[in-house]
């Protein structure tokens, strides 16, 4: 998995993830299983506000609680606030995205993008050449273009002889 599809599947920008790594301090190594911990701690981060450092370790005990348990709730140290995550749906989008991560990330290509190029007719038209003789001629079965070149023929050689 490269970092571009790691970050799909996190639900995260590319540059976020790698800030992620260096400050929860992980080797480099793009798994389904880390992403899947990443992208936990990223919405337990967001939905309450709490540092990463301290919803990374969550994740796993979150996740490995997983079919036995609905959903996964942290209370306050006073009782007073409890946070609940719904561990299904959490799952199920953790599993499009890597999916989508799989199958339909390409990577941005480097550079400029290439020049749209017209093709054919396209490019004789927006050249300036007229080539409405042409369209006349392509919309004739191809009885009468035989004929029209029969007749051309025709007249090359009489053309010849008159010299």
């Amino acid at each position: 998995m490269t970092l571009g599809q790691f970050a799909v599947a996190v639900g995260a920008p590319a540059r976020w993830v790698q800030n992620a790594f260096q400050a929860l301090g992980l080797p480099a190594r793009y798994t389904e299983d880390l992403a899947r911990r990443l992208s936990f701690a990223r919405t337990v981060k967001t939905a309450c506000g709490m540092p990463l450092r301290q919803a990374f370790p969550l994740a796993e005990e979150a996740l490995a609680r997983w079919p036995r348990h609905r959903t996964w709730e942290l209370a306050g140290p006073d009782g007073v606030v409890r946070m609940t995550l719904d561990l299904e749906r959490f799952l199920s989008d953790c599993s499009v995205r890597l999916s989508l991560a799989r199958c339909r990330y390409a990577e941005k290509r480097r550079g400029r993008p290439p020049k749209t190029r017209r093709r054919g007719i396209a490019w004789a038209k927006w050249y300036g050449v007229d080539i409405s003789l042409l369209e006349a001629s392509l919309r004739l079965t191809p009885e009468q273009r035989l004929r029209r070149l029969d007749e051309a023929a025709e007249f090359f050689r009489k053309a010849r002889m008159i010299r």
